[in-house]
C-alpha cells in the first residue's frame, strides 16, 4: 500500500525560489511510484509585488485553506505532512495558523529560508518556532543554518539538502555556447532575481558607473520582478543620472527559454546579495548550469556553492569597488573565466542538478515516515 503524504506549501505562482523549489518537491513525489500525495497551496499572492502584503482577500483565503486543511486531514488521514512554513514577516504568523492545527500527525519541515538572531530571539516569534519545529522533523538548505533552528529541534531530527535544479542545457549545446562567448568582444554581466534592493542590484549599479568612468566597454543586464515603485524609480534615477543608459538594460521579468537565451550570451554571472533571509539562491546554480563564473557576496550558504577562485568569487566586503576588481580581471583573462564556467558547471552536475537530488530527498522522506 502506498503511504499518504500530504504537501502543504507555496507553490507558482508568482514565480521566486522557494515557491518553485517547493513545486520540484512536489513533482518528485507524485512521480514516485511509493507514495499517494495531496497538495494544498497555501501561498495568496498574484505577482510578486503583492508578496508579504496583507488585505481583506488573502485574509478570507486564509480561512478557507484553515478550513480545506482541516477537511483533507480528516478525509486523507496522510501518513507524513511536509509542511514548507515561512519563517519571518506577516507569513510565519499566518503559516501558523494555517498549520497550527496538524497536531497528530508525522511533520517534516522543509525550510527554504535564513532565520535571523533578530526573529530567533523575538519573544512571539519563540514561540511560534518552538510550537512549530519541535513537533517534527526538519530539512535545512545547509548545515550552517543549524544554529537557526537548535533551540527548537533536536539534531537527530535534522536533515540537510541543498536545493537543486533540472539542468536545461546540454553538453553539447554549452560548447557551441562557450565558442561565441570566446569570440565575443563586448562583456556582458547578468544580475537575475526578483528586483529587491537587498538582492543587490544598487551595489551592481554602482560598479557599472566604475567600469563606465574606467572606460571599460560592457553590458549589463538586470533581469527580475520590482516589488515596488521605490525602488524602481531608484534604479531608472540612478541610470539616468550617471548617464548609463546606453550600458544597463532593465529587460524585466523573464522565465523559461527567454531567460535562458540571456545566460547564453553572459560572460559573467553578479549576485551582491544581503537579503537577510537569503538561503541557498537558485539564480546561482542556474548561472553555474550555463557555465558562467559567479561573483557573489559570502552571504548565507553561497560560501559552500561557490569555490572562491575556482568557480568565481566571494565577495567579503560586498563593495562596487570588490565587485570592479572582478570584473576587471575576468575581462583582461578570457581564458581564466571561461576555465572558471566550466569548473562552474562540474561542480553543478555532480551537486546541484536534480537527479541526484531525488534520490536524497526521497530518502528522507521515508526515513521521515518511520516510527
Amino acid at each position: 500500500m502506498k503511504r499518504k503524504i500530504l504537501f502543504i506549501s507555496p507553490l507558482p505562482p508568482p514565480n521566486y525560489g522557494s515557491a518553485m523549489s517547493s513545486e520540484m518537491c512536489l513533482k518528485i513525489l507524485k512521480e514516485s511510484k511509493e507514495f499517494e500525495v495531496k497538495s494544498i497551496k497555501i501561498n495568496f499572492a498574484e505577482n510578486m509585488k503583492d508578496v508579504g502584503k496583507i488585505n481583506l482577500s488573502k485574509i478570507k483565503e486564509s480561512f478557507s485553506k484553515r478550513k480545506e486543511i482541516k477537511n483533507t486531514l480528516k478525509s486523507f488521514n496522510p501518513d507524513l505532512v511536509y509542511i514548507m512554513p515561512a519563517t519571518s514577516k506577516i507569513g510565519l504568523y499566518k503559516d501558523f495558523l494555517l498549520i497550527s492545527q496538524v497536531k497528530s500527525n508525522k511533520l517534516l519541515y522543509h525550510i527554504r529560508t535564513h532565520i535571523s538572531k533578530k526573529d530567533k530571539n523575538n519573544f512571539f516569534k519563540k514561540r511560534i518556532y518552538n510550537s512549530l519545529f519541535n513537533k517534527g522533523k526538519v530539512i535545512l538548505l545547509d548545515k550552517s543554518f543549524e544554529k537557526d533552528i537548535e533551540d527548537f529541534v533536536n539534531k537527530k531530527d535534522i536533515y540537510v539538502l541543498p536545493n537543486a535544479i533540472k539542468n536545461e542545457i546540454s553538453d553539447k549545446e554549452l560548447n557551441e555556447v562557450i565558442k561565441k562567448r570566446s569570440k565575443n568582444n563586448k562583456f556582458n554581466i547578468l544580475f537575475l532575481s526578483n528586483m529587491h534592493e537587498e538582492k543587490g542590484w544598487f551595489i551592481l549599479l554602482k560598479t557599472c558607473k566604475l567600469l563606465k568612468d574606467a572606460e571599460i566597454p560592457f553590458n549589463c543586464w538586470f533581469i527580475g520582478e520590482w516589488p515596488t515603485k521605490r525602488e524602481k524609480d531608484k534604479f531608472f534615477n540612478f541610470v539616468s543620472k550617471e548617464n548609463l543608459k546606453e550600458e544597463v538594460v532593465y529587460l524585466g521579468k523573464k522565465t523559461g527559454r527567454e531567460k535562458n537565451e540571456f545566460l547564453k550570451e553572459t560572460n559573467v554571472f553578479i549576485f551582491p546579495t544581503y537579503y537577510p533571509l537569503e538561503a541557498h539562491p537558485r539564480v546561482v546554480l542556474e548561472a553555474m548550469m550555463f557555465g558562467l563564473p559567479v561573483i557573489a557576496n559570502n552571504h548565507a550558504s553561497i560560501s559552500n556553492t561557490i569555490q572562491n577562485g575556482r568557480t568565481g568569487y566571494l565577495l567579503e566586503k560586498n563593495s562596487p569597488e570588490e565587485i570592479f576588481k572582478y570584473v576587471k580581471f575576468l575581462i583582461n583573462n578570457k581564458t581564466k573565466r571561461l576555465d572558471m564556467g566550466l569548473k562552474g558547471r562540474e561542480r553543478f552536475l555532480k551537486e546541484f542538478e536534480v537527479n541526484s537530488y531525488k534520490n536524497k530527498f526521497i530518502k528522507i522522506i521515508k526515513e521521515a515516515l518511520k516510527d
